[in-house]
């Protein structure tokens, strides 16, 4: 549930802005920066604990990667690179996890 929570608010934020709802989307993306910030911090600490597989280890860094250009848009008032950037990270993280899902062995029964 909690690496959902960032991805829902970005993408409310991005369906705010392509409704024209520009002033709802950037306050959007001010909530998204500490959503973000505490999950970058949670998956660092799973890292930092040996929970993570080696190729999962690059999840901490796109989230931080996130958190950077989350907090460089809102501070341009560019909610368009924000939100496009973020986006970009949030759909490599996901290819990256698709990518470690299909890798583990299938357990026979």
């Amino acid at each position: 549930m909690r690496r959902w929570l960032p991805i829902t608010v970005v993408l409310a934020a991005a369906v705010a802005q392509a409704l024209g709802m520009s002033q709802a989307a950037f306050y959007l993306l001010l909530v998204a920066v500490p959503i973000v910030a505490a999950s970058a911090l949670t998956v660092f600490g799973e890292l930092l604990d040996g929970r993570f597989e080696a190729a999962e280890s690059l999840q901490a860094l796109l989230y931080g990667l996130a958190l950077l250009l989350l907090v460089a848009g809102a501070a341009a008032g560019s909610t368009a690179f924000a939100l496009s950037a973020c986006l970009a990270t949030f759909a490599l993280q996901a290819l990256l996890g698709v990518g470690s899902e299909l890798k583990k062995p299938v357990l026979e029964r």
